[in-house]
């Protein structure tokens, strides 16, 4: 299964920094998209349709080093330097992009600019705020603030 595979959360780091946590370009185009093919969903796969199973699934057995408590978001499943980081830029989009043009876009974008994929943090909603909470506070019909 897809979430046996992921490392252990990132105990031991600072709250302030855990927020500004980001899946690096690199991460994105190679291992992200792994993700959502092992899970049965193509590159043409939507935001909306990895949802359930990659943004969730993959740390559903993973304790939040937010809150202690079990699910995880997915940055906080990743580990390495060359795949997060602290976020250098934030990606305004919406989940009905597909993740091949997020990551194609992404990738043009680094080169481009000559910036290097693997320390180039992007902060997606999807993949840094924990998607477990989101759900909660919607089955508890509670807003949920995106700040």
């Amino acid at each position: 299964q897809l979430y046996a595979m992921m490392p252990a959360p990132c105990a031991g780091t600072p709250l302030g920094e855990l927020e500004l946590r980001a899946l690096s370009v690199h991460y994105i185009t190679t291992t992200f998209l792994e993700h959502a093919r092992m899970a049965g969903k193509g590159e043409s796969a939507l935001v909306y349709d990895i949802e359930a199973d990659v943004l969730r699934g993959v740390g559903r057995h993973v304790c939040c080093p937010r809150d202690g408590r079990l699910g995880a978001a997915y940055v906080d499943t990743v580990d390495g330097a060359d795949n997060v980081g602290m976020a250098t830029h934030m990606l305004s989009y919406t989940w009905g992009y597909s993740l091949r043009d997020i990551s194609e876009a992404l990738s043009a974008w680094c080169q481009r600019s000559a910036l290097d994929a693997k320390r180039t943090y992007i902060w997606m909603c999807c993949a840094c705020v924990n998607q477990h909470r989101v759900k909660e506070k919607e089955r508890r019909r509670e807003a949920v603030p995106f700040e």
